[in-house]
């Protein structure tokens, strides 16, 4: 039975799929940013409910503007998530629409790339090497322009059971703009405990796909952390904040914090002081 369910979710999402792809194409260009907003936002939790998926949010946007799409009276939020599934993103536009930071590549992909890029992703070529320093204030002009900018700190898909390390360059983005960090964590369960099925870190998408559809009770939880103020504060301070926020919520290890100190330690054996470590 579970066989012919999956196979009609995956036809439903197949539809589904043509059908988000017309309304980035034909309508999400000529609309204003609040009402493309509204519109992201109302689909984007089909594709869950489809996959068979439940989304469990704890916590709460503590900028109810910010929440629909667009802050008239400052900047957006810059969020900082977990990654380990495609299903990330569909769960955060569900609760907070966002800009998301992608890699260039993804925009030439069919039906995905225009869908991508309609929606208003900030692509990255990570073979040009000012491409951080050029993604960074594009994100700063969106986030000063009010509205939420998301970005994956770890800078590769993680394996669903832990924390890579964090990249602080990203976190640049926040101060110019006067702009909040919203750290966000995500984990996906099977009866309570920790499940690596939506993960496609190793995996094509097509077979996790399958996996996702012949598992029922899969849940999504997103918990929605404090805002951190980002005044007064360098990009490496940000990622080691995030990253001890974000760890202790999902209760994993604190892999930036460790790998900061594995730096200091050479640094210290190479004989560098710690206030050259912290601008090193």
């Amino acid at each position: 039975m579970r066989y012919v369910v999956g196979s009609v979710r995956l036809v439903g999402l197949f539809f589904l799929t043509i059908f988000i792809f017309f309304v980035a194409i034909g309508i999400l260009p000529v609309l204003q940013v609040r009402s493309r907003a509204k519109v992201i936002k109302t689909l984007a939790p089909v594709i869950p409910w489809v996959l068979g998926m439940k989304v469990l949010v704890k916590g709460q946007i503590p900028n109810a503007a910010a929440a629909r799409g667009l802050r008239e009276d400052g900047p957006g939020y810059l969020v900082s998530a977990n990654h380990i599934s495609f299903m990330d993103i569909f769960l955060m536009d569900s609760i907070l629409p966002v800009r998301f930071i992608a890699k260039k590549e993804i925009g030439s992909w069919p039906v995905f790339g225009p869908i991508t890029t309609h929606v208003g992703t900030i692509y990255i070529d990570r073979s040009r090497k000012r491409a951080v320093l050029e993604v960074a204030e594009a994100m700063a002009a969106a986030l000063k322009e009010g509205t939420n900018v998301l970005f994956f700190p770890e800078g590769t898909t993680g394996p669903g059971d832990r924390l890579l390390p964090f990249y602080a360059n990203l976190f640049a983005a926040a101060e110019p703009a006067g702009a909040e960090l919203l750290p966000v964590t995500i984990r996906y369960t099977l009866d309570g405990k920790t499940s690596l099925i939506p993960a496609y870190a190793n995996l094509p998408l097509w077979t996790v796909l399958k996996q996702i559809v012949l598992t029922p009770g899969l849940v999504a939880e997103v918990t929605i952390l404090n805002p951190i103020s980002t005044a007064g504060r360098d990009r490496r301070e940000l990622a080691l904040e995030a990253s001890r926020v974000m760890s202790g919520a999902l209760g994993w290890p604190d892999a930036t914090a460790e790998k900061e100190k594995a730096r200091e330690e050479k640094l210290r054996q190479a004989g560098v002081h710690h206030a050259d470590a912290v601008r090193a």
